[in-house]
């Protein structure tokens, strides 16, 4: 019976190809194993379109890892690894997520000994969409003689969009201030929306125009009788 191979070369090369396998794995498992603690960055993604986040996301978690001394010194430190948690199923209230270590990108010979914490628990609440009044903020007062017969913004609503609780609640958008110091005729300004809480947002482009009619005192006083 003929021993010999068919193919000698491709059968060399098979067997080189083996033995440096084998060597490099038995290199790796007589290599320094370490146990080094690293920071993971924490993503959220897959928030339903509904749902708002209304609770802080933490920065990072602590990971333990276990892996070859080479393998961890080499890890990059301006790529952390990176948790992502999938809100597709949250619902309005509180969510809780496990950390799985399964679940973080990392060296085939690197394993997740610990996390730190655990889990992570999140608050959302059903997103709303309202319109709210505009209300300009006026500072100073007219030059003498003079007073502010009427304040007109343009548009007179505004569109917010938020967290439910926060939205319901809300009467009203106030506006940078726009000043009248000295002012003898009528002063008319574009200023932005001021929101009372960062997750609140207007939906509504542009800025604002605001209108403030100023008149002598006894002209104004005079119209005033007339309306009456």
């Amino acid at each position: 019976m003929n021993l010999r191979p068919r193919y000698p070369m491709q059968f060399l090369v098979a067997l080189i190809a083996a033995f440096l396998l084998w060597y490099a794995l038995a290199a790796q498992r007589s290599e320094d194993i370490s146990v080094r603690g690293v920071k993971a960055l924490v993503s959220v993604v897959n928030i339903p379109t509904d749902l708002v986040l209304t609770s802080p996301v933490p920065d990072t978690v602590s990971l333990q890892l276990r892996g070859p001394l080479s393998t961890l010194s080499n890890l990059d430190p301006r790529k952390p690894p990176e948790v992502l948690l999938d809100l597709s199923d949250a619902l309005p209230g509180l969510n809780s997520y496990l950390i799985n270590a399964s679940d973080i990108p990392l060296p085939t010979e690197v394993e997740v000994v610990n996390v730190d914490p655990k889990g992570i628990t999140l608050e959302l609440e059903r997103q709303e969409t309202r319109q709210v009044l505009v209300r300009p903020v006026v500072i100073g007062v007219p030059a003498p003689g003079f007073v502010v017969r009427e304040v007109r913004a343009s548009p007179a609503q505004y569109t917010v969009q938020g967290p439910e609780s926060l939205v319901l609640a809300l009467e009203f958008v106030e506006t940078n201030p726009i000043s009248i110091e000295d002012a003898s005729g009528p002063v008319e300004a574009m200023v932005e929306p001021l929101l009372p809480d960062q997750l609140l947002r207007a939906i509504a482009v542009g800025p604002i125009q605001v209108t403030v009619d100023i008149a002598p005192e006894a002209a104004a006083e005079e119209e005033a009788d007339g309306s009456n």
